[in-house]
C-alpha cells in the first residue's frame, strides 16, 4: 500500500459524512477520497475533524511507556520465559531494538496520521464560511496538535519529512527527511501561532482534554528546553503559573479517574483522554503494569489471565532507593506484591503491601509494580478502564521553571518553585531544598523530577536534554546485567546513535528518499 493511500484512509477514519436533502444531494463524488465537496463546509464539520485529529494521541500513549520510561533507569520488565513473543518490547528497554521493531512503527505512523489530519483541516479552513471565533479555535488546535506530533517525532526519531499540506497526489507523499533544526523551526512556528489564537484555560468539564493557551505555553517551553534555550522557556512557564493551575493537595489524587474533570483537578494541563465502554476509547495501562500472574483477582478485583501481558514498567531498585523517608510519592507510585511461585513457576500473589520501609521477608517471592495508575476495583470487562494518560501537569511546570531559572543563573528564584512540589510530597516544608549552588541545585531538581514524574515518560528525555543519557544508562546497564542473567552481553551498549530510534524499516521500504539514522 502506498504511503499516500495509507494516510488518506486513516485521515478519513474518524470523519462520518451524512447526506442531506439539499440541492447538492445528487452531486456524486468518488468514494474513498477525502472530498471537500461534501465535508469541510460547516462549523460542525471542522469541530468533528479536530476531534479526529486528537485520536492518534491514544495510539502514541498506548506505546510510549515502552519507548520512553522503559528506555530509562526508572523502569524495567518482568522477564517471562514461557512466552518470548514480547522480545521486541524487551529489546527497546535493553537498547537492542532495530528498524523492524513493531512498537516503534506504531508511534511513527500515529504521529503522521495526526499530522495528516491537521494538514487537511488547515488546508480547507481558510475559505470556509464559518465564524471567525470558530476559525481561530480550530486553526489554533490544529496547529498545536501538528506541533505536538512533530515534537514527539523529532525527539524520538530525529529529523523526519515535513508534511505541511494535505497529500493529494503520489509525488507529494514521498519527501526526504528534514533536518532536526528545520523540524524544530516548524514546531515553534506552529506553537507560536496557536498560542496567539487559543484562549486561557476555563476549568470547566466541557473543555476537558482540549488544547488551550496553557497547554501550548507549556509545550512550547518544553520545546525550548529540549533545545537548551532556557531563557525563552521562562516567560512561557511564568505565564502558565498565572493561569489558574494549582497542585492537588494529595499526590495520590492526581491520577484518580474520578478526578479527571478539569474543574475537579486543576493540576492537569494536558492529558490523553480515555473512556471505558464499548466505543473503543478505553485504556488498559494497569493490565500492562501489574505483575504477570495466572490470577489477577487480588490486583483488579476480577480475574484476567495476564500471564504474558503484564509485567511492564516495573520500578527499578535504582528508582525506589531515591525516595526519602516521609515522601508520600513512594507509596503512591510503587506497589509491592508478595506471593509464591506455583508448580508452573508462575507468580501467585497473596498480599499487597506498602513500599514504605519495605524489606522483603525471607522465603517470599516479591514483585514490584507501577502503582501510579492503579485505582481498583476494575469492571468485569477486560482491558477497559477510564484511566487518562497525563502529558503535562502543573508540578511538571513548576519543576521546568525551577530548572530554567537555575540554568540562567537564578538559583535563588528557582527554589520556591521546586519547594512547592516538595512541600506537597512531604506534607510540610521541613524537607525543602535550601542550596543556591547552581550545580547542587541542578542535581536536586533532576532528582525531584525523577521522583515526582516517575512513570510519566519524562525521564528518558530529561537524560537526553541534560547530556546524561549515555553515562547514566551504560552505568545502569552494568548493574542490570549483573542482576538479570537473561540480559545479553551486548545489551545496554548506549552510544550517541541510540539517543534516537531508527526510522521504521517499512517506511524506508516505501519511501526511497529516506535515509536511516546512523548505527541502525
Amino acid at each position: 500500500m502506498k504511503t499516500y493511500q495509507y494516510l488518506f484512509g486513516l485521515a478519513l477514519s474518524t470523519i462520518f459524512i451524512c447526506s442531506s436533502c439539499s440541492k447538492d444531494f445528487l452531486t456524486l463524488y468518488p468514494e474513498g477520497n477525502l472530498n471537500e465537496g461534501i465535508f469541510y463546509k460547516t462549523e460542525a464539520d471542522f469541530q468533528q475533524a479536530v476531534i479526529g485529529a486528537y485520536t492518534p494521541l491514544r495510539d502514541i500513549a498506548n506505546n510510549a511507556f515502552w519507548m520512553d520510561e522503559m528506555r530509562s533507569d526508572n523502569a524495567t520488565f518482568d522477564y517471562y520465559e514461557k512466552d518470548r513473543g514480547s522480545a521486541a518490547r524487551e529489546n527497546i528497554s535493553s537498547f537492542m531494538d532495530d528498524a523492524t521493531n513493531g512498537v516503534t512503527i506504531i508511534r511513527y505512523q500515529a504521529n503522521f496520521i495526526g499530522i495528516s489530519r491537521t494538514n487537511a483541516i488547515l488546508d480547507h479552513i481558510e475559505g470556509a464560511a464559518i465564524s471567525d471565533s470558530i476559525k481561530k479555535q480550530v486553526i489554533g488546535e490544529a496547529k498545536a496538535l501538528r506541533g505536538h506530533y512533530y515534537f514527539d517525532l523529532v525527539k524520538t526519531f530525529g529529523g523526519v519529512p515535513l508534511q505541511l499540506h494535505e497529500i493529494l497526489k503520489t509525488d507529494d507523499a514521498y519527501l526526504a527527511r528534514a533536518s532536526v533544526e528545520e523540524v524544530y523551526t516548524q514546531i515553534i512556528s506552529d506553537l507560536k501561532d496557536a498560542l496567539n489564537l487559543l484562549p486561557v484555560p476555563k476549568f470547566v468539564a466541557v473543555e476537558t482534554g482540549r488544547i488551550n493557551k496553557g497547554v501550548v505555553a507549556t509545550e512550547l517551553a518544553a520545546v525550548y528546553m529540549q533545545k537548551k534555550d532556557y531563557a525563552s522557556a521562562i516567560p512561557l512557564l511564568q505565564s502558565v503559573a498565572t493561569m489558574g493551575y494549582s497542585l492537588m493537595t494529595n499526590f495520590r489524587d492526581i491520577f484518580n479517574p474520578a478526578n479527571k474533570n478539569a474543574n475537579a483537578n486543576k493540576e492537569l494541563i494536558f492529558d490523553v483522554q480515555y473512556q471505558s465502554g464499548t466505543t473503543g476509547q478505553s485504556s488498559s495501562f494497569i493490565y500492562r503494569f501489574i505483575p504477570n500472574t495466572p490470577n489477577t483477582t487480588l490486583f483488579l478485583g476480577v480475574n484476567f489471565n495476564v500471564n504474558g501481558f503484564g509485567g511492564w514498567n516495573v520500578p527499578t531498585d535504582n528508582l525506589i532507593a531515591l525516595f526519602e523517608t516521609g515522601d508520600t510519592r513512594l507509596d503512591a507510585s510503587v506497589g509491592v506484591a508478595e506471593g509464591t511461585l506455583n508448580s508452573s513457576q508462575d507468580f501467585v500473589a497473596s498480599k499487597l503491601v506498602s513500599a514504605v520501609g519495605y524489606v522483603p521477608p525471607a522465603g517470599v517471592k516479591v514483585k514490584y509494580f507501577c502503582k501510579k495508575f492503579y485505582y481498583p476495583p476494575y469492571p468485569n470487562i477486560n482491558q477497559n478502564t477510564d484511566q487518562n494518560w497525563t502529558l503535562y501537569r502543573y508540578a511538571d511546570v513548576l519543576l521546568m521553571l525551577a530548572e530554567c531559572l537555575n540554568e540562567t543563573n537564578k538559583p535563588g528564584e528557582a527554589l520556591p518553585y521546586v519547594n512547592q512540589v516538595r512541600t506537597r510530597a512531604f506534607g510540610n516544608s521541613t524537607n525543602n531544598i535550601t542550596t543556591t549552588d547552581q550545580a547542587g541545585l541542578r542535581n536536586a531538581i533532576a532528582l525531584e523530577r525523577r521522583r515526582e514524574l516517575a512513570f510519566e515518560n519524562k525521564r528518558w528525555y530529561d537524560l537526553i536534554r541534560t547530556g546524561q543519557a549515555i553515562t547514566v544508562m551504560n552505568a545502569y546497564g552494568i548493574t542490570a546485567k549483573a542482576k538479570f542473567p537473561y540480559l545479553l552481553p551486548q545489551s545496554f551498549n548506549v552510544t550517541e546513535n541510540r539517543l534516537v530510534y531508527p526510522i521504521p524499516q517499512r517506511e524506508m521500504d516505501l519511501n526511497k528518499k529516506l535515509v536511516q539514522n546512523l548505527g541502525y
